[in-house]
């Protein structure tokens, strides 16, 4: 690994909003992305079990004050100096990476909720002490209900933009129940082919996810002043990729989706006047 930054630095529009925060938060972020990454990077790619139970020796390590000889986790202290944490989500994330690992079923709504909450919402959890200091001293309990909310709607993202990728994976998240209802077949999805029931589906999960992210930007108040900014712009480019699905057609089959410049400049627009209205900035 030569650098932490080098994870970020694939998904361009993360990285872009992101690195506008105050340097020791920035160099924290990315360090918890990195550990998520390489979780993911494990089981999905690697398909190595043991460099799962590796990391959550490693981890353990870290928070002991043991530190390995690795950039990773030598980073991961530094945050976990610079904004005070408990192990529990870094560890919860490790065991939940097991259920792609496993290419546990995800048969229903229920499920997908569930490994969202035991992927996505540990992830979050582990960047809310870095990111809403204040609140998760004070008022945790909203906090972290607010990014239950936010883990599913980046789960239901992340599995929309994915689709192509996961067809070749063979790992579909979709729930098995609400393929058979729409009357869908993986099959089908192969040949690339836009059906209205796809549609539908895909549908029914942006406006879900819409809906999770609206929930989540009404607790944007929660956040550190400096973190305001970024975190709702980094949040506003995810859900920009939802639309984009929508506006072309909901084709995610053949094509996993980006946000253009101009895109982008309209959005960073739009975020700068609703954060002034609401007193945030």
């Amino acid at each position: 690994m030569e650098n932490i930054e080098q994870f970020i630095e694939k998904e361009p529009a993360l990285h872009e909003a992101l690195s506008t925060l105050p340097e020791k938060k920035k160099n924290a972020v990315f360090a918890i992305y990195a550990f998520y990454k390489t979780a993911k990077k494990a089981v999905r790619e690697d398909k190595d079990l043991e460099l799962l139970q590796t990391m959550k020796k490693d981890t353990k390590d870290t928070f002991e004050g043991q530190v390995p000889e690795k950039l990773l986790y030598q980073k991961l202290y530094e945050s976990v100096m610079a904004f005070p944490t408990d192990i529990t989500p870094y560890m919860e994330l490790l065991d939940g990476l097991k259920d792609d690992y496993y290419q546990k079923e995800i048969k229903t709504d229920e499920d997908l909720e569930n490994y969202a909450a035991k992927t996505m919402g540990n992830f979050t959890k582990m960047l809310l002490p870095v990111l809403a200091q204040k609140a998760f001293k004070e008022n945790p309990k909203a906090l972290r209900s607010s990014a239950v909310k936010l883990a599913h709607a980046l789960s239901i993202t992340t599995m929309l933009r994915n689709v192509r990728n996961d067809l070749i994976d063979r790992r579909l998240y979709f729930p098995e129940d609400t393929m058979e209802q729409n009357k869908i077949k993986i099959k089908t999805l192969r040949t690339g082919i836009v059906t209205p029931e796809y549609r539908s589906m895909v549908e029914k999960y942006i406006e879900k996810a819409l809906e999770d992210y609206n929930h989540f930007f009404e607790a944007l108040e929660y956040f550190d002043k400096d973190s305001v900014e970024p975190v709702f712009t980094a949040l506003k480019y995810y859900e920009g990729l939802l639309l984009e699905i929508r506006k072309n057609g909901y084709n995610n089959i053949t094509k996993r989706h980006s946000l253009g410049k101009f895109r982008k400049w309209l959005l960073r627009r739009k975020i700068q006047s609703e954060l002034k209205k609401r007193g945030l900035k």
